[in-house]
């Protein structure tokens, strides 16, 4: 009986300690409710920086050439700070770039820088020349590259027979005076154009012929054709 009685609370306590068992993990499983959510933070936008106006300043007139009084009417005053900056960036030279501006001969004219050297002691056949030259028409004869549209040079050379003079050749070559700009130095350059000689030196029309010659050539470069 006592063997009998012991199973008895064996099982007895075996039942409760299964049921506690169960409870226990059916708590431990169990998903507990779920809380309402806390309402969600509004963001406001960020107050966007406040744009700087451009202002006049030396530099502006340095780099624009846009005086205090033109700032504004030319509506400059209507850029940014960095609008402006940008502005005068970009027309500041590109000190690793250079520029190149030559003239063009108008249609109704060209004017021409004229140097003569070589074997002419009195400066008569420079005369000549000079004067055929200025006959040309639509030529103006100038006195500096600077004032020029077109430049010829010519080198007169004598030619003798046993130490006696018996006439005159000459070379020619023209040319475009043009100004080159690097990083804001400007240099004088001339852009190399047609090389020639006359050589009839018993011949009179040395001058004549170089003045002929110089209108083929300002005839070329006015239609853009490679003179002949």
């Amino acid at each position: 009986m006592r063997n009998v009685a012991w199973s008895l609370v064996g099982c007895v306590l075996c039942g409760v300690s299964l049921a506690t068992g169960s409870t226990a993990m059916g708590q431990s499983t169990a998903t507990p409710p779920a809380k309402p959510s806390a309402t969600p933070a509004v963001h406001k936008p960020k107050a966007s920086a406040k744009l700087v106006m451009a202002v006049w300043s030396p530099d502006v007139q340095k780099t624009l050439g846009v005086s205090a009084e033109d700032f504004k009417t030319d509506g400059l005053n209507k850029l940014t700070q960095v609008q402006l900056t940008s502005l005068e960036g970009s027309a500041k030279p590109d000190p690793k770039r250079a520029w190149l501006a030559c003239p063009v001969p108008s249609a109704s004219g060209a004017r021409v820088y004229l140097t003569v050297a070589g074997d002419d002691s009195t400066g008569a056949i420079a005369g000549q020349i000079r004067h055929a030259v200025n006959s040309v028409t639509g030529v103006t004869v100038v006195d500096t590259a600077a004032q020029a549209d077109r430049a010829l040079h010519v080198v007169i050379q004598e030619q003798t027979t046993a130490k006696r003079t018996i006439g005159f050749t000459a070379s020619y070559l023209t040319g475009t005076p043009c100004v080159e700009d690097i990083g804001g130095k400007k240099t004088d350059v001339e852009l190399k154009g047609t090389l020639g000689t006359y050589t009839d030196a018993k011949g009179a029309g040395l001058a004549t012929d170089l003045a002929g010659m110089l209108d083929q050539d300002l005839q070329a470069v006015k239609s853009g054709a490679p003179a002949r």
